[in-house]
């Protein structure tokens, strides 16, 4: 990305991909460029992935939370 921060969510990777793919259509755009956002977008899938199994190993945290909650109440 060109600050090299990458998206805390989503929302952030979704619009990022966006406007990558708006900048792609120009036929227009060196193909320097075009490689560079290509080489961008691949970090933003990598991203989303991260966020996918972060968001997945927090819910597995929570659901384990609350059964031996609900195991200790018993």
């Amino acid at each position: 990305m060109a600050n090299n921060t990458l998206p805390e969510d989503f929302t952030q990777v979704k619009q990022r991909l966006d406007a990558i793919v708006k900048q792609v259509s120009d036929d227009a755009l060196p193909l320097d460029d075009a490689l560079a956002l290509y080489e961008e977008a691949v970090q933003l899938g990598m991203r989303a992935s991260q966020l996918i199994e972060q968001q997945t190993v927090e819910a597995m945290g929570e659901r384990a939370e609350n059964s031996l909650t609900e195991a200790a109440e018993d």
